[in-house]
């Protein structure tokens, strides 16, 4: 049985890989902390 999460998220939340910081926006280019690169918490890792 295939199941679908009805969820949707209103805006894209993003965390950066190395210090952790949260931003809701989706113009985020680079961590306003450290520089380093953001990732959508909305997207599913295995």
């Amino acid at each position: 049985m295939v199941y679908t999460d009805p969820y949707t998220p209103d805006r894209s939340y993003y965390e950066c890989r190395d210090c952790g910081y949260r931003e809701a926006t989706d113009t985020l280019g680079s961590c306003p902390e450290c520089g380093g690169r953001p990732r959508n918490l909305a997207v599913p890792r295995d």
